[in-house]
């Protein structure tokens, strides 16, 4: 694949290499009968996801946030902060989601693991 143009930056689709699952959060019932919270999935899409490393790790270390990344995928209308990225078997909370540039063309999202209250 080649590179396109968005907003006049360049971006290379191939990058979108790492499926993960989105989902809506909601609640379930646990063996207790209580109500948890807990994520629903709806889709599966590809994504460029990248580690958070270097001056991120130590910023978002001192907010209290362990394990976040950057996840672009290609633009959703029904996806909010609300919602929840699934890679592997752990899931990620959105904790900020960025329409790049207002185009409608990609999505980026700062995630970091969910941790269950």
């Amino acid at each position: 694949m080649g590179t396109v143009i968005i907003g006049g930056k360049v971006w290379n689709p191939g990058e979108m290499r790492q499926s993960i699952t989105l989902g809506s959060r909601g609640n379930t019932e646990d063996a207790g009968g209580f109500d948890k919270p807990a994520f629903t999935a709806v889709d599966t899409v590809w994504a460029k996801w990248v580690n958070a490393h270097g001056a991120e790790v130590w910023e978002a270390e001192s907010a209290g946030i362990r394990e976040s990344a950057t996840v672009t995928i290609r633009y959703r209308s029904d996806i909010n902060d609300t919602w929840g990225v699934k890679k592997g078997n752990v899931w990620f909370e959105i904790v900020s989601l960025d329409d790049i540039q207002e185009l409608h063309e990609l999505i980026e999202m700062k995630v970091k693991r969910w941790v269950e209250a």
